[in-house]
Parts: structure tokens; C-alpha cells; sequence
């Protein structure tokens, strides 16, 4: 797993264990299943993306308990030498089903289920956890910037505000799943196959004692990649520079660089004064990039009032999903031994056994149907072996968002999809 030399059986609750080792020695080990589902969606939310599933695989491949991690354990003095011996021996060996990722999905329903041993099971809970619910949110929240710029190009530019570095990661792929292929992070890009971007820090203008001097320099190293940041000391003075600069490059050099990168100030405005001065002085092949603390709302807000902006850097509030930083994400026991169960508490209720989920509507999606386990096709939970390619993956969720109603797919105040639960009796909820 990215960034991770250990097999990652430790990386779980000590409650895990704790359970494990009482299953053991009161010979509970027969076959389970848990499905992880999102109980609810976050304000102003309509769907959520599937995604992680590759990650989750990798990690499933590589789990094992280590001699040093049977070392640590034993040092605990809480775990007998028998269950040592028998963790010693565990692999992964589980049966996964699961949404593809890529695949829309909705609260309640459930997106991946693990079967296997019992003690094997209930101790990957706190990793699939931890796996799949950041990762969501991060392919959500990207999608989401994606709608809200209607067709405008996006970057994640997320690395320096991460929880750490595997969520970095996970953010630039769920950012990739939903069709961004720019990323500032150059290991992101080195690992996932994406294209690394960039403009200039503030501190390289700074270091330089003309800010016409610096993009000169800048522009004549990049050439038709540089991208200019104008507004270290005021935006407009900025903006007329970067014209001065991209004519001179045009006549000396015949080279036109890329654009500039507004960071700061009335993002519509100044957007709007650049387009106009590049149109007024030939440099019309300028682009006009913007970062700056946004979200899909205000790129939404921007794309609505008109701003010439061709393309938005999202760096924190992609990186650690300011609107939703934790989901509500949950890993459940359905089944032991072939007998359903279910969990009974006020707002935290599940529903017994088994479960498929079928989705209505053939051009348009009319609403899903969540319904004790059903053999045959049609089914939104498959069996997960191995990852898909990329291009299917976002393929995949083109495809599913171009047939999510309009009105669900929102930015603010989406209506509620609708999703059923048949079969269940009066069971959970």
C-alpha cells in the first residue's frame, strides 16, 4: 500500500484483537459477513462516488501479522500464546463484493461486503474504514468541483494541506476518478499516471527585485508552460506585467506561454480585466488559471456570474473535504453462520443479512432498491478481484453522473434520491 513498508495488520482498534482472541477460545469462528455502508450524506450533497477499491485490494494482498507485530502484541500481556500462534498464521482470506468504483451510490446503501472467518473479518474493519471513507470523500468532493466548473479544467492542488502523506494520494486519485488528470503533487502524478502541474510560489517573485523581471525569468526557462502569478503585490499591476512579458516572449522568442494564475482578490473581476487586456494587446492565446481557497461553490458561483476563467486550482478544501471531513462510514455484521443479524439501536440500526442493490431507469436513474441477496445480473455489488483500469473507472462515472438527474446532481440544496428497502420485514432501519 502507498507509503506503507509494514503489512498493515496492525493497523486496526485494539478492540479488534481483543474480540478476536474470545472468538478463539470460545471456538466462534465461523464465517461472517460485514457490509460497509454510509448512513447519511453530508449538507448539500446528493450522491456520493465509490472509490478506494484498488487501495483496499492492494492492501488486502500484502495483510499478514508479522514476527515483530507478534512481538508487539505478545509485549501487550494481554493476548495467550495460542492466539498469538493462530494470528501468526491468518491471511486475507476473504471474499469481497463491491460497487465498482466509479459507480454513484446513496446513504444507507451498502457498497462493499466482506465474507470470510470471522477473527479474519472483524480485524480488517478499522482498515477498510479508514481505506474507503476518505477515499469517497475525496472522489465526491472532486466530482462535485468537476459539475460546478461545467467543463472547465481542474487541479488538485491539495498535497501541502493533507492529513499526511497517503491522504494525499487518495485525494489526487479520487480526484482522478472523477476526470481530474492535474495534479501539484509530483508523486501523485508519478504513481497514478497523472500530469503534474504548477505555476510559482509568491517567495519567487519576492526573491526577484522586479516582479516583471521575475516572470521574464520564469517565462523564459518555461517557455509556452509557464504560467505567471500576478498577484504577490496588487493583481492589476500584476496582469499588465504578464502582457508586457508574453508580447516580448511572443516577438523575441516566438513563444506564447501558457497564461496567469489569479490567487487572490475578486476572482470574476480581475478575471474579467486580464481577458480584456489580453484581447486589447494580442496576447488573446493567454489562459486565465484560479486558485485560492476554492470550493465547488464558489467555482460554481464564479462559472455562474460569467468569470473568463479557463481552469481552477483546488488545493484545501479538495485536500481535506472542508465541507464533509468525515463520513459517516460504518462496517457491520450481517451474518454468522448463515443466521442474519441485525443491530438494533436508535439511529444507528442495520438491517439482517445479506443484500443486493438494483438501480431503475435506463437513460435517467429513477431510484435504487436495496433487497435481501439476489443471484442474477443486475446487481450493484459485485464480486472485487482485482482493480479496473482507470479509464474505466471514470468512464464509469461519466457515464453514471450524465444519467443522475440533474437536480440531484446540484451543488446546493440537491433534491433526495430515492432508495428503497424491500424484504426486510420490520427489521433495522
Amino acid at each position: 500500500m502507498w507509503l506503507m513498508n509494514d503489512s498493515g495488520a496492525l493497523l486496526t482498534d485494539y478492540y479488534e484483537p481483543a474480540m478476536a482472541q474470545v472468538y478463539l477460545r470460545r471456538e466462534l469462528t465461523a464465517e461472517a459477513t460485514f457490509e460497509v455502508t454510509i448512513r447519511r450524506l453530508p449538507e448539500n450533497w446528493g450522491f456520493f462516488v465509490m472509490a478506494g477499491l484498488e487501495e483496499l485490494g492492494e492492501f488486502l494482498r500484502q495483510w499478514r501479522f508479522s514476527d515483530q507485530d507478534i512481538a508487539y502484541l505478545r509485549s501487550l500481556g494481554s493476548f495467550d500464546e495460542g492466539f498469538l500462534r493462530h494470528l501468526a498464521g491468518l491471511e486475507a482470506d476473504v471474499r469481497v463484493r463491491a460497487m465498482p468504483e466509479g459507480t454513484v451510490f446513496f446513504a444507507g446503501e451498502p457498497v462493499v461486503e466482506v465474507a470470510g472467518p470471522v477473527i479474519t473479518a472483524q480485524l480488517l474493519e478499522s482498515a477498510v474504514l479508514n481505506i474507503l471513507g476518505y477515499s469517497i470523500l475525496a472522489a465526491t468532493m472532486a466530482a462535485r468541483c468537476r459539475l460546478a466548473a461545467g467543463g472547465r479544467a481542474v487541479a488538485d492542488f491539495g498535497l501541502r494541506w493533507c492529513q499526511g502523506p497517503i491522504s494525499s494520494i487518495r485525494a489526487a486519485r479520487g480526484a482522478q476518478i472523477a476526470g481530474v488528470s492535474l495534479t501539484s503533487n509530483v508523486l501523485a502524478a508519478k504513481l497514478l499516471g497523472m500530469t503534474p502541474t504548477g505555476t510559482m510560489a509568491h517567495s519567487f517573485v519576492e526573491i526577484h527585485e522586479d516582479e516583471e523581471r521575475a516572470f521574464w525569468d520564469f517565462a523564459e526557462v518555461h517557455g509556452r508552460q509557464a504560467v505567471l502569478l500576478v498577484d504577490t503585490y496588487d493583481s492589476m499591476e500584476g496582469i499588465e506585467k504578464a502582457v508586457r512579458v508574453a508580447r516580448r516572449m511572443r516577438d523575441i522568442h516566438g513563444v506564447r506561454i501558457k497564461g496567469i494564475r489569479l490567487d487572490s482578490g475578486d476572482l470574476a473581476e480581475l478575471s474579467r480585466l486580464a481577458r480584456r487586456r489580453f484581447d486589447e494587446e494580442g496576447v488573446a492565446f493567454m489562459k486565465i488559471f484560479a486558485s485560492g481557497d476554492l470550493d465547488e461553490y464558489r467555482i460554481a458561483d464564479l462559472v455562474t456570474a460569467g468569470a473568463p476563467i479557463d481552469g481552477f486550482g483546488v488545493g484545501t478544501r479538495l485536500a481535506v473535504c472542508a465541507a464533509a471531513p468525515a463520513a459517516e462510514i460504518v462496517y457491520k455484521i450481517s451474518t454468522y453462520d448463515g443466521r442474519p443479524l441485525a443491530k438494533h439501536s436508535p439511529g444507528k440500526a442495520t438491517l439482517p443479512g445479506r443484500k443486493s442493490v438494483f438501480r431503475a431507469g435506463r437513460d435517467v436513474f429513477g431510484g435504487d432498491m436495496v433487497v435481501p441477496l439476489q443471484r442474477g445480473d443486475g446487481d450493484l455489488l459485485r464480486a472485487f478481484d482485482s482493480p479496473e483500469s482507470m479509464e474505466i473507472i471514470k468512464g464509469r462515472l461519466d457515464k453514471q453522473l450524465s444519467r443522475l438527474p440533474r437536480a440531484v446532481q446540484a451543488v446546493r440544496g440537491p433534491d433526495g434520491y430515492p432508495v428503497a428497502f424491500r424484504g426486510f420485514g420490520g427489521s433495522g432501519g
